[in-house]
């Protein structure tokens, strides 16, 4: 596939671009594959001179049905992760011609939060930048797009952190190979959702409507989906979504925490989701997480967990949290 050349910026630096970046209005939706234009984050992006290398403007809601900003007023992480995944679809089909009908498939994803204080809400929208790489795999064709996006995370012009994801975009016969290569036959109507839930203070939700879990025993919980949610399944999907992974990764570990006895209130500063196999929307899942503290330095919370469906392995994921910054700080 041709890399296209429009919005191409002769620059001998980023730092002024990411002044003329605009934030009055989003990019298509179609570009980063949302049904609803308010899932949108993305508002602009441009591809500097060097061609792999590009800036992506993104606005963060104050407030959003599912990425609520937490009781201490900080920005949701896993709006984070949505807005990367966004920035490396929008960029494969804006800037390298990926077909938009080819269908993504996400690999792996890594969020390193570097200044968490950075993330507080305050009395406006908060404007995010990625500057980032993209690098396209060696072995592409017209129906096999694969590549990864790395990306520095500025936001209100400071560095926040930085991510990183590797997708495929394929088309649909490819797509329909893969989806059924490793799948479990066909196990009848969705499970239903038991009646008790986990609290949502309790999985660092503030919605009970977006709780996932429940307690299945010590260190395991049941993945429960709601096919009809306007957030995970903003539009329709014939597996488990992959942000609704991370989104219960990111509840057990929180849960595992308080279940611990941790008396403090912790935020999500890194994350690294590896998927292996596609979940099934009619068969149970599970998450299967411990606490690995003890393997790094004090003062930083890791858990390691993975999803599974019977004997397949769908995704492992380790988390990494960290005592809420102070209130004064800015």
């Amino acid at each position: 596939m041709s890399i296209s050349t429009s919005s191409v910026i002769r620059t001998a630096g980023a730092a002024p671009l990411r002044q003329l970046l605009r934030y009055d209005q989003t990019v298509p939706r179609t570009l980063v594959h949302r049904a609803a234009v308010a899932e949108v984050f993305l508002t602009d992006g441009c591809r500097l001179e060097d061609m792999d290398r590009f800036l992506i403007a993104a606005q963060w809601p104050r407030s959003h049905g599912l990425y609520e900003p937490d009781a201490a007023g900080f920005t949701d992480p896993v709006l984070l992760v949505e807005t990367v995944r966004q920035a490396a679809i929008y960029t494969a089909h804006r800037f390298h011609e990926v077909p938009l009908a080819h269908r993504f498939i996400f690999c792996d994803l890594d969020l390193q939060i570097e200044e968490p204080a950075l993330l507080r809400v305050g009395g406006a929208p908060l404007r995010a930048v990625l500057d980032g790489r993209f690098t396209p795999e060696a072995n592409q064709s017209a129906k096999r797009f694969g590549a990864r996006f790395e990306a520095v995370i500025r936001v209100n012009g400071q560095r926040c952190g930085r991510a990183s994801v590797r997708l495929l975009a394929v088309g649909d016969q490819l797509y329909t190979m893969l989806r059924h290569r490793d799948s479990a036959p066909a196990g009848g109507p969705l499970p239903p959702r038991p009646r008790t839930l986990l609290p949502a203070a309790e999985v660092g939700q503030v919605r009970p409507e977006n709780v996932l879990l429940s307690s299945e025993g010590p260190g395991t919980y049941g993945v429960h989906l709601d096919t009809e949610h306007p957030g995970y399944f903003e539009h329709a999907s014939d597996h488990v979504p992959g942000m609704a992974l991370v989104e219960a990764f990111r509840q057990a570990g929180h849960q595992l925490l308080r279940q611990s006895g941790n008396p403090r209130t912790q935020m999500m500063t890194a994350c690294e989701v590896a998927f292996g196999s596609f979940g099934e929307l009619d068969a149970p899942l599970l998450i299967q997480a411990y606490d690995a503290s003890s393997e790094v330095a004090p003062g930083n919370h890791v858990v390691r967990m993975t999803a599974t469906q019977g004997e397949r392995t769908l995704a492992r994921a380790t988390s990494v949290y960290r005592p809420q910054p102070a209130a004064s700080a800015r």
